[in-house]
Parts: C-alpha cells; sequence; structure tokens
C-alpha cells in the first residue's frame, strides 16, 4: 500500500500553507504527486432573498474568485517546485462536496483543512468536511487549523470498534502506520468484549511492521469524539486515525456525533474513513 496521488483542497485562506506543506512533505517522503483542486462556488441567493441580482455582480463574483484560484496555485506550485514535487492544478465550479469526491475517485488521499469560525473567506466550506468524509472513496486528512503539522505520525492513536468503517480506516492509514513509531488502539467505552477484534487488528498490524499497544478506555459521561480528543492528549499521541460514521447520504445528513466532535475540535491530523 503506498501514497502515490494526494488531491489538496485549495483556498484562499492564511492557513492554506500549513495544508501545503502537510501535502508537499508526504508527497517527499512517499515519492508521490499532488494535485491542487480549487472548487468555486456558483454565485446564488439564499433562499429567502426575492430581489434582482445584477448579472455584473455574479460575473464580477465569478472573476474574484478565479483570480482566487490563480493565486492558490500559484503558491503551490512555488512551494513544489522549491521541494522538487510533481504537481498539477484544477480549478472547477460547482458544489465543493461532489466535486472532490468526484476527482478523489482517482485519488490515494484527500487532504482539507478544517474550517476556522473566525475566518469569514472560509465560510462558505463549513460544511464540506461533514459530507466529504462519509461519501469519499478514498481516506480523508484533515488539518487542524491551528497549529504547524509539517511533521506527524510518530505516535498514532487509532479510534477501534471493531466496525467495517473503523477497518477502512485502518486499511486507508496502512501508509501512515507503517512508519509510525508507535500505534495505540483504543477501544472508547466498549459495551462487549473487544479482545478478540483487537488483537486480530494488531496482528494485521503488526504485520505491517507496526509496534501496536491496545488501550481500553472509559470516560464517563463523555462523547466518544470528546473521548478521542482527550486521549491525543493523555497518550501523547499526533495524529488520529477513525472511521466516520454517517446516518444519511443525503446532502442534509445527521453526522455520527463522535465525527462532528472531532471535525468541531481536533487538536493533531486526523484520517478519516467512511
Amino acid at each position: 500500500m503506498s501514497i502515490k496521488t494526494i488531491l489538496l483542497h485549495l483556498t484562499n485562506d492564511e492557513k492554506l500553507d500549513s495544508r501545503m506543506a502537510v501535502a508537499l512533505s508526504l508527497a517527499v517522503e512517499n515519492d508521490a504527486h499532488v494535485i491542487g483542486l480549487y472548487t468555486i462556488t456558483p454565485v446564488t441567493p439564499p433562499t429567502s432573498f426575492m430581489g434582482y441580482i445584477p448579472p455584473e455582480f455574479v460575473e464580477r463574483t465569478r472573476g474574484i474568485e478565479t483570480e482566487n484560484a490563480k493565486k492558490a496555485a500559484a503558491r503551490l506550485k512555488a512551494k513544489a517546485d522549491a521541494d522538487n514535487v510533481a504537481v498539477s492544478t484544477l480549478e472547477e465550479e460547482g458544489y465543493a462536496p461532489d466535486i472532490l469526491t468526484k476527482h478523489a475517485m482517482t485519488s490515494d488521499l484527500v487532504i482539507i483543512g478544517q474550517v476556522d469560525p473566525d475566518d469569514d473567506s472560509m465560510a462558505q466550506y463549513q460544511s464540506l468536511a461533514d459530507e466529504l468524509v462519509v461519501g469519499c472513496s478514498c481516506p480523508v486528512l484533515a488539518v487542524p487549523y491551528a497549529g504547524n503539522f509539517q511533521s506527524f505520525g510518530s505516535h498514532i492513536l487509532i479510534g477501534w470498534n471493531n466496525t467495517r468503517e473503523a477497518a477502512k480506516a485502518l486499511h486507508g492509514a496502512v501508509p501512515f502506520l507503517e512508519k509510525a513509531t508507535k500505534v495505540t488502539l483504543l477501544n472508547v467505552n466498549p459495551t462487549t468484549d473487544q479482545s478478540e477484534g483487537n488483537e486480530a487488528a494488531k496482528r494485521f498490524l503488526e504485520r505491517h511492521g507496526a509496534t501496536v499497544d491496545i488501550k481500553v478506555g472509559h470516560w464517563p459521561d463523555v462523547g466518544v469524539g470528546n473521548a478521542l480528543l482527550d486521549a491525543l492528549v493523555d497518550y501523547n499521541a499526533d495524529m488520529l486515525v477513525m472511521g466516520a460514521y454517517g446516518h444519511s447520504r443525503l446532502r442534509e445528513m445527521i453526522l455520527g456525533g463522535a465525527t462532528q466532535e472531532i471535525l468541531g475540535h481536533m487538536t493533531a491530523p486526523v484520517l478519516f474513513a467512511h
């Protein structure tokens, strides 16, 4: 298993440089190609708006976004040239989750950023991660907006509960797990005996060269997502791997509570798979 094609979501926010550093570092490490994709949201009035929107406004807004796309692509190419990484860039107008999901079908990994609630330029992507992590055909690496994560993955925490979603995340994380110094497999608030599945997962990872510890944790009155965030600190881990749980594939789906908690309060890069 290897990472050869990385799809990076380009935006015009100040934190893009941090996500580019993550993508390029992984590309160097895996001899991978990076595709920078800028999604342009169509200009549409809110459902409550009944007034007339001049075509000039629509064109001006589209022009601004097209210019932002070119600037983001130039930023990526300049940094990629410095790191001797092969890159290509795309810009596409439409609904961002749909566009990214389409291009993810021929990618090994998608990299997106956690939305900074105080950054107005990122407001249009508020629900992007929610939808992408449960609709994407390949793993999604979400990078927190706060912090520097060019180097991570030395100690990886896996949220493990013997489900299909957790197994998908486990398999998708193998390229990271093979290079980790330590891997912690964690059951959070289990209600049944998970030991058989835990040992099978441990043997699977050890065959990939990982050093694995199994932990079973009980956090009374704490949700699974917040328990995993606490465990990242308690175990001094610098990356989280977990399955993403969605109860509906509709646009207005309700995400599993753990997934929402992590997306809202992540403190380290998180690899999701569904």
